[in-house]
C-alpha cells in the first residue's frame, strides 16, 4: 500500500469521515484518512448526536441548519440506512430569561428555522408527560431530532471510500512532520506517511499532535458524563429532545425505551483528562442528581429504571466553538477541531467547508472567519448573548 497521498486526514470520527467524503467527492486528489483505533472510537461513537438549530449566533445556527438538511435525507445523499429520528426539541428557561430566548427565536426565524414559544397547554399536547412550572417558558423547534451516531460515521466512511478515498484503521499518527514551513507528512506506528496537505480532525487529541510542531492549540480534552434510564412501561409515546436550562440537563429518547441524559451546566471544562486514559464509567455520586432533575421535568420518571451510564470526551475551546482554519506558519496544514460537544450536529457542513478551504483556498458556502485560530490571540472569541452559553 502506498504511504504517499495528496491529502491526509487524521481522525476517523464524524468530522474526519465527513471531510474525507467531501474531498473525495470533489476529486481533490488522493485522499487518505488515518484512524489510530477504529472508526468512531473516540467522541463520535459515544455521542448522543442531538441535531438542533438552536444557537445564538447566525453562523452556528446556519451550520446546524445546513447539516440538518443532510441528516434528514442521509440515506439519499450519503448512502446506507436512514440515521435521523425526527423528534422535535423543547427548550425550557425561567421567565426572567424570556428576552434572551425571544432574541434567539427572532434570529433563528430570520433563517427560516421553525421555532416558536409554546404555552404549557401546547407543550402538553406535544408531550403529555412533561411538566412546566408557572415561572417557566418553553420554545419548540419542530425539525430537531437525533442521529444514530455509529451508523452515520460508518456510512460517511463507506461513501468516502466509494468516492475514492482510502481509509485505514489501526494507524496511529504520533507526530507531524514539517519541513521548509510546510507539512511534509506524519510519523505513525507504521512509519512515515508523506502528504502535500494534512487536516487535523482528532477531537480531544488535537492539542497532543499540535505540540509535536510546537503549536499551543487551545483544545482541552475533557470528560463528560451520560446517564441512561429505562422508561416505565406506561410512559406512553416517545417524547422530544429537551434542553432544560432551568435544571441544567438535556435528555433525549434513545433505543430500547431508554432516555439518554446529561448536564448542560458546562462543568466539563473543570474536568480535563488524558484522552487515552480516563474513567469511562459514569460517576455513582453524579447519577442521582441527574435522575432528580429529570423527574422534576418528567414526573413519571420517578419510576424509571436506572441503567447506569458512561463517560465520553469533549474537545473544548475557550469559547466553546470550533476552530476551522489553516495552521499559522505551516503551509498545507489545516484544522477542524475544538467542537466542544457540538461536532456531530455540524459535521456535514464542516466536511463541505473544509473541502472548500483546501481545494478552493477559501470557504464559499459560509464565511467562517469567526472560527479562525487567531481569534484567541486577537481577544476576539466567539461571543454569545445567551445566558446558557454552553448551547452556543
Amino acid at each position: 500500500m502506498s504511504q504517499t497521498c495528496d491529502i491526509l486526514i487524521i481522525g476517523g470520527g464524524v468530522i474526519g469521515t465527513s471531510i474525507a467524503f467531501h474531498l473525495a467527492q470533489r476529486r481533490a486528489g488522493s485522499v487518505l484518512l488515518l484512524e489510530k483505533s477504529y472508526l468512531g472510537a473516540g467522541a463520535s461513537g459515544k455521542s448522543g448526536a442531538i441535531i438542533r438549530q438552536h444557537y445564538s449566533n447566525r453562523l452556528t445556527a446556519q451550520m446546524a441548519q445546513m447539516s440538518l438538511r443532510v441528516f434528514e435525507k442521509f440515506d439519499e445523499i450519503i448512502g446506507g440506512p436512514p440515521v435521523f429520528t425526527h423528534a422535535g426539541m423543547v427548550l425550557v428557561v425561567k421567565e426572567k430569561d424570556r428576552a434572551a430566548l425571544d432574541a434567539n427565536i427572532a434570529m433563528q426565524r430570520e433563517l427560516n428555522i421553525d421555532v416558536r414559544l409554546v404555552s404549557a397547554e401546547e407543550l402538553a399536547e406535544i408531550d403529555p408527560n412533561v411538566r412546566l412550572a408557572e415561572d417557566e417558558i418553553a420554545a419548540y423547534e419542530s425539525e430537531a431530532g437525533y442521529v444514530e451516531s455509529v451508523q452515520a460515521v460508518a456510512s460517511l466512511a463507506d461513501a468516502a471510500r466509494q468516492a475514492g478515498a482510502d481509509i485505514r484503521e489501526g494507524v496511529a499518527v504520533q507526530s507531524l512532520k514539517v519541513g521548509g514551513n510546510r507539512i511534509r507528512g506524519v510519523e505513525t506506528n507504521e512509519g512515515v506517511y508523506q502528504c502535500h496537505a494534512a487536516i487535523l480532525a482528532t477531537g480531544p487529541w488535537a492539542s497532543q499532535l499540535a505540540k509535536t510542531v510546537n503549536l499551543a492549540l487551545p483544545v482541552q480534552a475533557s470528560r463528560t458524563r451520560v446517564a441512561l434510564y429505562r422508561k416505565p412501561v406506561d410512559f406512553g409515546r416517545r417524547g422530544p429532545v429537551y434542553g432544560d436550562f432551568v435544571h441544567g440537563i438535556y435528555f433525549k429518547p434513545t433505543h430500547g425505551e431508554m432516555l439518554h441524559a446529561g448536564s448542560l451546566v458546562g462543568e466539563e471544562i473543570n474536568n480535563p483528562v488524558d484522552p487515552d486514559d480516563y474513567n469511562e464509567a459514569a460517576d455513582g455520586d453524579w447519577l442521582p442528581g441527574i435522575r432528580h432533575n429529570l423527574t422534576i421535568r418528567y414526573p413519571a420518571m420517578h419510576r424509571c429504571y436506572g441503567r447506569g451510564g458512561y463517560a465520553a470526551l469533549y474537545g473544548i475551546t475557550p469559547d466553546w466553538h470550533p476552530i476551522l482554519d489553516r495552521w499559522p506558519g505551516i503551509e498545507g496544514l489545516y484544522m477542524a477541531v475544538g467542537f466542544s460537544g457540538h461536532g456531530f450536529k455540524m459535521a456535514p457542513i464542516v466536511g463541505q467547508l473544509m473541502a472548500e478551504l483546501v481545494v478552493d483556498g477559501q470557504c464559499k458556502t459560509l464565511d467562517i472567519t469567526p472560527l479562525r485560530f487567531s481569534r484567541y490571540a486577537e481577544n476576539d472569541p466567539v461571543k454569545t448573548p445567551y445566558a446558557y452559553g454552553v448551547m452556543g
